[in-house]
């Protein structure tokens, strides 16, 4: 790639810090602009009000015309001079009038004061961005940066991010001001809008406290070392407003001196985690609030080295999941959606994107599956297997990502696949990583039986280093545990994945390149013969007549597997039993013990 010259960067480096300081300007001034429209409409409402209510403070003209009349006629009448003298009382307005004019006029001044100061601030946002020539590059970087400065330093963004409250304000008097003349018409009037007035400001606090209130708690990344916490998709509360900030610095501000007392900072902690965290380390805005929720799963991912292609980002995954369901359908983006999804494993990509977990469970996927699945699923579907397509998945709701059993499951997974190839009985990270898959208890949460990537026993199992491979063989009690059913289970989702299991075992004693430790260890064969006694007694080799062709070749691959076994290990050749054939006698046989089996 050429390098840039000195005029290039600058400009380059100019048009950057400008695009900045536009949008920043830009989101403001429409603020303000919707601001002004509110508070034009408002204020005329307030107007038709006041023009009613300021009579109310003076004398009413009918009142002086009708007490005039009265003493007319007492005159005509010749009223005794012993009569009531009908003298004319100094007018004064009673006190609720007042209060409503004093309510009235006070929101319908505040109104107007937002919208004045609204027209202030675009004209001081407009001389921000006056573009003024300079003699240098560096100088008009220097000019832009004074004048970014300036509006920190005389707290612009502050003043325009009060004009909203200043309105919010108005539009509450208002209301008061409402609720206090129905108060002196009418109980029924006056309970139908207190209901809705006491909904709205209900409402209106609510929403400013609740991101304070909700805010995210910090998830450890120590979860690694204990299996039995979930991580979870943390949302953030989207009810960001400037008076919901004013509370979020106000509350940490003040409640900071509290944390001192044991007692409240205990019960903050195991009630109010997040708003706990908050008070601890408070966010400088609303942006960097936000980016702390999507870089925690980052920062302290230490269980992954340095060059491991897997990191924790689990709402970048999220982000890529929705953008590929969003656009796979457009031929045009197909390319561009390809390129993105290689920047991720290609387990990750068939997982935590496709949701295509069986699929990642039972074989190794390339960058060419990944392509096939972004193309359609039959046609991956149609390069497996047919009885590889019955395989349950797990019964996590869908978005995966948001729900902790998807999270810890792919957490599980990548960590275990990460860490398998470089296993060593050194610092006992082996038994650290067969402890993390005994300690995980992901059955529960899955639905499934068999919940170990094949790919990591593959790994482990024919690893380079022997005592690795013998440590590994503590595996074997699960998949042996993964086999049973429990009374009234339905056999068919879990003869699917042992299935699966026999599957992938085949092509794992089939490997030519290292020699597994099934083969060679008392255990490991022990192992084996209990899976053939297994397929025996379910008879899960027994073909149908709708994948008839893919089982006989896969019992004639059992069978020499099984050979090899008895020939690496120096078995009998009984040490096996038999597998039942092609032959549609003995298959109806095996399905008649098989069903035995399975109701004794």
């Amino acid at each position: 790639m050429k390098k840039p010259n000195l005029s290039e960067s600058w400009e380059k480096t100019l048009k950057e810090v400008a695009k900045y300081d536009d949008d920043m300007v830009k989101n403001w001034k429409e603020d303000i602009d919707t601001l002004l429209v509110f508070a034009g409409l408002f204020s005329a409402v307030v107007t038709a009000f006041t023009i009613e209510s300021y009579q109310w403070l003076e004398d009413d003209p009918a009142d002086t015309t009708v007490t005039l009349l009265a003493r007319i006629i007492a005159i005509q009448l010749n009223v005794s001079q012993s009569s009531a003298e009908v003298v004319p009382t100094q007018f004064e307005p009673d006190s609720s009038s007042v209060r409503i004019n004093c309510f009235w006029f006070l929101s319908l001044i505040l109104s107007l004061t937002s919208a004045l100061f609204g027209l202030l601030c675009k004209q001081w946002l407009r001389e921000h961005q006056r573009d003024t020539p300079t003699r240098t590059p560096g100088e008009a970087l220097a000019l832009r940066q004074l004048r970014r400065d300036s509006l920190e330093k005389w707290g612009v963004s502050s003043f325009i991010s009060a004009l909203p409250i200043l309105l919010e304000l108005a539009l509450l008097l208002f209301f008061v001001g409402v609720l206090d003349l129905l108060w002196t018409r009418h109980p029924i009037p006056f309970a139908l809008c207190f209901i809705a007035v006491v909904f709205s400001a209900g409402l209106y606090f609510v929403t400013t406290f609740l991101p304070i209130l909700m805010a995210p708690e910090e998830q450890n990344m120590w979860w690694f070392f204990d299996f039995t916490k979930d991580l979870s998709y943390q949302f953030v509360c989207p009810y960001k407003s400037p008076q919901a900030w004013v509370i979020y610095r106000l509350s940490c501000k003040v409640m900071h001196p509290f944390l001192t007392f044991r007692l409240l900072n205990n019960l903050l902690f195991k009630r109010a985690r997040g708003l706990w965290d908050h008070i601890r380390s408070p966010a400088s805005n609303w942006s960097s609030f936000d980016l702390h929720v999507v870089r925690q799963f980052d920062k302290s991912a230490f269980v992954f080295l340095e060059g491991d292609p897997f990191h924790l980002k689990v709402y970048e995954l999220r982000a890529l999941q929705w953008t590929v369901n969003m656009l796979r359908d457009s031929p045009a983006m197909i390319p561009h959606l390809h390129n993105l999804l290689e920047t991720i494993p290609p387990s990750v990509a068939m997982s935590a994107i496709f949701d295509e977990w069986d699929v990642t469970m039972w074989e190794d996927v390339s960058a060419s599956d990944v392509e096939l699945r972004l193309q359609g699923r039959e046609k991956l579907r149609y390069s497996r297997p047919q009885y590889m397509w019955w395989v349950s998945a797990p019964s996590i709701r869908h978005p995966s990502l948001h729900h902790p059993e998807g999270i810890k499951l792919l957490f599980c997974h990548q960590y275990w696949i990460a860490q398998a190839p470089r296993a060593t009985v050194y610092f006992n990270i082996i038994d650290s990583l067969i402890d993390s898959m005994e300690k995980a208890d992901l059955k529960q949460s899955t639905g499934l039986h068999f919940v170990i990537p094949f790919s990591v026993v593959d790994a482990l199992w024919a690893h380079e280093n022997a005592a690795v491979r013998r440590q590994s063989l503590r595996l074997l009690r699960l998949f042996e545990e993964s086999w049973k059913s429990p009374p009234g289970h339905n056999k068919y989702p879990h003869g699917h994945e042992q299935l699966a299991f026999v599957v992938a075992l085949t092509r794992h004693l089939k490997r030519t390149d290292r020699t597994s430790e099934l083969m060679i260890s008392k255990r490991g064969q022990t192992f084996l013969r209990f899976v053939d006694k297994e397929i025996t007694l379910r008879g899960l080799l027994c073909p149908q007549y709708w994948d008839k062709a893919d089982l006989r070749l896969l019992i004639s691959e059992w069978k020499l597997v099984m050979r090899r076994v008895q020939q690496v290990g120096g078995l009998p050749s009984n040490y096996f039993q038999h597998i039942a054939s092609e032959d549609p006698l003995a298959a109806n046989r095996l399905l008649v013990v098989s069903d035995t089996a399975q109701t004794t």
